[in-house]
């Protein structure tokens, strides 16, 4: 049976470290912005375009956030009275302005329209391309993927392991602040501007508290024990969990 491993780490924790050091070790696939690109060819837009698209989805995942805001910046009362009228003038409002900053032709300005809002249409079922695109890679097998829920999705997949990698913020600041160059102020905001954002996204997509240790077979605390020692531990793990599973 294959092997499957999930992971989810915290910024400046090393996780994405270990989970490339364990992909080399077991020869296995490693996933992480691969899950887009994939989406995006699922929904029928192999390109950047789309996938920046899904990734402005897992920034701001609320819909009705966004409602809210674009309702503010609306005139309480509309100056055209026909709803019809509105939709129609805001259409070919759309068209001229892809005619005049783009170069189209009114068919091209028309076929790019189409897709922009099919793209949209697409980002609003992001949650549901990204599931299906990491039970695709389960299926496949010897696989490491890391973030994006997969210790959610794959939670019933009986040879699955899902590790949980974190540090102590001190020491994530320092390493933050010696990759990227950044002053200890710096690199705090963008940790817990990063933790926020992920604790948000398993809130919304899955429901689910991303710092819960029962969604995890090991929570790794990288403060404490080497990258090599830590990728030691999971292969062996990983190993025996995959053959407890065949017998």
């Amino acid at each position: 049976m294959s092997i499957i491993i999930t992971v989810s780490r915290q910024l400046g924790s090393r996780g994405s470290y270990i989970a490339t050091a364990i992909a080399k070790t077991m020869g296995l696939r490693y996933i992480d912005r691969e899950i887009l690109n994939r989406a995006a060819e699922m929904a029928g837009f192999p390109d950047q375009d789309m996938v920046a698209q899904l990734e402005r989805k897992e920034k701001v995942p609320s819909f009705l956030g966004r409602f809210i805001s674009e309702l503010n910046t609306m005139p309480m009362i509309p100056s055209i009275a026909s709803a019809t009228l509105r939709e129609g003038y805001a259409y070919d409002e759309q068209l001229a302005t892809l005619m005049v900053q783009e170069g189209f032709s009114r068919d091209e300005a028309y076929e790019e329209l189409v897709q922009s809002r099919q793209r949209a249409a697409a980002g609003e079922s992001y949650a549901e391309l990204v599931r299906q695109v990491i039970l695709e890679y389960a299926h496949t097998g010897d696989v490491i993927i890391v973030g994006r829920g997969g210790q959610v999705i794959l939670q019933d997949v009986s040879n699955a392991l899902h590790i949980r990698v974190r540090a102590p913020e001190t020491l994530r600041v320092m390493r933050l602040s010696e990759r990227l160059g950044l002053d200890k102020k710096e690199a705090e905001q963008q940790i817990r501007q990063s933790d926020k954002e992920r604790a948000r996204y398993m809130r919304h997509y899955h429901d689910a508290d991303w710092d819960d240790p029962d969604l995890y077979h090991m929570v790794i605390n990288t403060g404490k024990i080497s990258v090599e020692h830590i990728t030691y531990i999971i292969d062996a793990t990983a190993r025996r969990i995959t053959h407890q599973t065949m017998e």
